[in-house]
């Protein structure tokens, strides 16, 4: 909960209230330019007005905002239930839903397509979400060829990928006008999920860090942390490299073959269901789900001498979790 003086608590009344949501602009252009206070704002909530003539008073809008055109004046919208934070002239809302997955440039985000269509795929990345879009120009093509995408190629999109592939990608732009997200897949470490395990967590679990790309449990499991929530965890693969990009994309393209196509040992199965249920256990005590965080339930688990399934057990989940619950 966030906590406001008499003054502030007047304020948000009064402008929620007496004239509407849209009544009146909680931000001005004598508001400090790193606000300290964070104002809790609901969606069609006006944040800020400026005049279409005056540069002293204009906005930049940030996520979580749009503007409309209102007698002759520029309104900052909300469109989500958060809180106000403003740097300079820069106006986002941070949204209190934990499930609502706000994407960003660069994000890493694990995703199911669910349709193919003429030059382009849907991915579903949330399912109480609008679906993100992955173009044919943003996927490798085979052998590593740089060109044009061509008709025969929009004709063999399901031969690269088709409906209910679970895929690994990177945002590569957020439309301003609605939001939703166009995605690549052109950097070789992106590329169709096989012969592991998903597991879903709130989006605000998964804080954004340097490498979402790791590999854990002493070397032998890759996980990839999608900040949408998607959790992929799968046994190492093998490390590789060629002289050229042609020599690098089939190499990858041989690599994944072969880990879909040959069977997990039983070990493997054993710690892949071990650490899927360490980020169950953060994920019941609504814990950070981190790398650390992870190796650590993982590591407890051994110590206790628990198996996988004994692990989700209310009693030792609240054991497992007891260093990070009073952190």
């Amino acid at each position: 909960m966030i906590s406001m003086d008499d003054g502030d608590a007047n304020g948000m009344t009064e402008a929620a209230t007496t004239a509407g949501p849209r009544s009146s602009s909680l931000l001005s252009s004598s508001s400090p330019s790193h606000s300290a206070s964070q104002y809790l704002v609901i969606p069609g909530q006006v944040i800020a007005t400026s005049s279409s003539d005056s540069s002293t008073t204009s906005f930049l809008r940030g996520h979580g905002t749009f503007v409309e055109q209102f007698d002759g004046q520029d309104r900052l919208v909300a469109t989500v239930c958060g809180t106000v934070h403003r740097v300079n002239k820069l106006i986002t809302v941070i949204p209190f839903c934990e499930t609502l997955y706000q994407g960003h440039v660069g994000d890493l985000v694990v995703g199911r397509v669910t349709s193919v269509g003429t030059s382009r795929w849907t991915v579903t990345l949330l399912p109480q979400q609008k679906d993100a879009s992955l173009p044919l120009s943003g996927v490798h093509l085979p052998g590593g060829a740089q060109r044009l995408r061509t008709a025969q190629d929009q004709r063999e999109m399901r031969f690269f990928l088709k409906e209910g592939d679970l895929i690994s990608a990177e945002v590569h732009k957020v439309q301003p006008s609605d939001g939703s997200l166009v995605l690549h897949t052109r950097s070789y470490r992106y590329t169709k999920l096989e012969n592991g395990t998903l597991i879903r967590v709130p989006p605000a679990l998964i804080p954004r860090q340097k490498n979402h790309y790791t590999t854990l449990i002493g070397n032998k499991l890759d996980v990839l942390w999608g900040t949408n929530g998607n959790i992929w965890i799968q046994r190492k693969m093998n490390d590789g490299g060629g002289e050229d990009a042609k020599d690098m994309a089939d190499l990858q393209e041989q690599l994944r073959q072969e880990h879909a196509t040959t069977p997990v040992d039983n070990d493997t199965r054993q710690s892949i269901a071990r650490l899927r249920n360490a980020i169950e256990c953060l994920r019941l005590v609504h814990a950070m789900a981190t790398p650390e965080n992870a190796e650590t339930v993982y590591a407890k688990s051994l110590e206790m001498n628990l198996r996988p399934f004994h692990m989700l057990l209310p009693e030792n989940t609240i054991r497992l979790t007891e260093f990070c619950r009073n952190a």
